[in-house]
């Protein structure tokens, strides 16, 4: 009895093998398919609907202003020009400076339409009315939900 036993267990293990390496040679192994698979799917459903953008007033570039207005004013002038931002604060060595500030959560659909006006060169171009040229891009973390902390590198400029 346990001689047939044996004999059926080696001739499954034989067969079994036989199947792996007959597999592998025929392509069933992932690696020995040369040609990966093509094909284009098309799916159909209803159309899609775009949210409705909101225009938001056109950016245009501004030139720097002829002398740096000092620091003070320069945080002013933004605080004033956007006022979701708190604790505005700029800081000079020589020629080179930081802004940081922190952009509060949005409460209205204004608010968000300010916010990316700022970020996409509103900020940029408030500086240089001032006299100063902000390197983009600049860092921008979350700090809270919705409430974010902006650091950008400042040069102060002497010509335009």
């Amino acid at each position: 009895m346990q001689s047939v036993r044996f004999r059926s267990g080696a001739v499954l293990l034989g067969v079994t093998s036989m199947l792996a390496v007959s597999g592998i040679i025929a392509g069933w192994h992932p690696r020995a398919r040369s040609d990966p698979a093509t094909g284009i799917v098309v799916i159909r459903g209803a159309p899609i609907t775009a949210a409705k953008a909101v225009p938001l007033t056109p950016i245009r570039p501004t030139r720097v202003a002829p002398t740096p207005m000092p620091v003070e004013t320069a945080v002013a002038d933004l605080r004033r020009a956007y006022p979701l931002l708190s604790e505005v604060a700029m800081e000079c060595r020589t020629r080179q400076c930081s802004l940081t500030a922190t952009i509060r959560p949005l409460v209205s659909q204004n608010d968000l339409d300010r916010r990316q006006e700022m970020l996409l060169g509103g900020l940029a171009a408030a500086l240089a009315q001032d006299g100063y040229r902000m390197a983009v891009p600049f860092d921008m973390d979350e700090v809270a939900d919705n409430t974010f902390h902006i650091r950008a590198h400042v040069t102060a400029d002497d010509h335009p």
